[in-house]
């Protein structure tokens, strides 16, 4: 009787709400019966003793056994609609930073990947690598001994030319042949030579000794390229200032204006004005022959004074300047230029051989010079590819 019924409790709840339900297919014979709301098991595999099919029921006395029998098994419990309103700007900015922080996440994940196959790498490479570090070094000392060869005759040359621009006045002559000189020197040492090279065997002190010999011997073609332009441009008139200096021709360029009415101030006092000769008076030897009337430019307008003879100076009359007093003073151009273009070539030699020690007891940090640069890499590039 007790599996009748069930039989039709099953057939109640299945068909209820439908007007011909699909019939429950026949229990299994030796089969446990089904509880309603659990499938059945696949046909042909039987179901081990012991072990229950469907919904265990509660105990009665269990404080759970309410909740679940006042709960209906078909049907879902369905929630209130509710209106979401959503902030547009906040979406956009949460997008972007999901982005963002995804983009962190694959360039982390990137490098972590690069990372291991470089260690890898490195790993399996080790002793290729410091092989090929040591005749990387070799090669760098060779190109490095090279540079200084050029470098020191580059500072021998200059400080050839210097030697003549600053000479005695008799014997100062420009360095013509200088220029030329100095186009054909060329430090070949750029940063073209650190190209595919292993570095894993150098000290640090190695590789930035390194690369301030490759920025020191860079600023010095650029400087010699300008020193070089100079060179060239100077030449035509510093050249004809020293040969007509050396050939004991003089000019006489400014006279000064005594006498007259501009011969005294409101005071009373005797004042002497300078002039410019037009032209200029040239002269060989030691003295030269002025003219009786001496023509030059007093405030603008060339005027015709004579020349000084003594006596009173109620008229105007003109005196020459000394060339030799006048260049002590106000020196000329082209000679300034001279002074100039010795300092240029002075500093050049200082980039080369260093800054000298100030003499006496001053203790002062000084600067080295290229020279002694390129011996100290040269020095740490024989230990490295020694492998010390």
């Amino acid at each position: 009787m007790a599996e009748e019924k069930k039989k039709i409790d099953l057939k109640a709840r299945l068909g209820k709400g439908a007007g011909a339900a699909t019939p429950a297919p026949a229990p299994v014979a030796g089969a446990a019966p089904i509880s309603a709301g659990v499938a059945a098991p696949t046909v042909g595999v039987p179901v081990p003793p012991g072990v229950p099919i469907g919904t265990p029921a509660l105990d009665p006395s269990n404080p759970l056994a309410a909740v679940v029998a006042a709960r209906p098994m078909s049907h879902a419990p369905q929630m209130a609609a509710q209106r979401i309103e959503v902030d547009e700007m906040a979406v956009q900015q949460a997008a972007a930073g999901a982005r963002k922080t995804g983009m962190i996440f694959a360039f982390v994940a990137l490098l972590a990947g690069v990372g291991a196959g470089f260690v890898g790498g490195q790993a399996k490479e080790t002793g290729d690598g410091r092989t090929q570090a040591r005749n990387d070094a070799r090669e760098l000392k060779t190109a490095v001994d090279a540079a200084r060869t050029k470098i020191d005759d580059m500072a021998q040359k200059v400080e050839a030319g210097a030697k003549l621009l600053t000479a005695p006045a008799k014997d100062r002559q420009f360095p013509k042949d200088l220029a030329n000189q100095l186009g054909g020197i060329n430090p070949a040492f750029d940063g073209s030579l650190l190209a595919q090279r292993r570095f894993s065997g150098f000290s640090k002190d190695t590789s930035k000794e390194l690369f301030d010999f490759v920025t020191s011997v860079t600023a010095l073609n650029d400087h010699k390229t300008a020193i070089k332009n100079l060179l060239t441009k100077l030449e035509k008139p510093i050249g004809e200032q020293l040969a007509a200096g050396a050939s004991g021709q003089h000019s006489i360029q400014y006279v000064a204006l005594l006498g007259g009415t501009s011969g005294k101030d409101d005071a009373g006092n005797w004042v002497a004005n300078i002039g410019q000769l037009v032209p200029p008076l040239t002269f060989t030897g030691n003295f030269p022959t002025i003219p009786p009337d001496i023509k030059a430019n007093f405030a603008g307008q060339n005027v015709g004074v004579p020349k000084f003879k003594g006596g009173a100076l109620g008229e105007p009359a003109a005196i020459y300047i000394s060339p030799v007093s006048f260049d002590a003073v106000c020196p000329a151009e082209t000679k300034s230029v001279i002074a100039q273009l010795g300092l240029k070539l002075g500093d050049l030699i200082t980039e080369i051989r260093g800054e000298k020690a100030p003499a006496g007891e001053i203790v002062q940090d000084t600067k080295p010079g290229l020279l002694e640069q390129a011996d100290v890499l040269s020095k740490s590039l024989d230990a490295t590819a020694n492998g010390k």
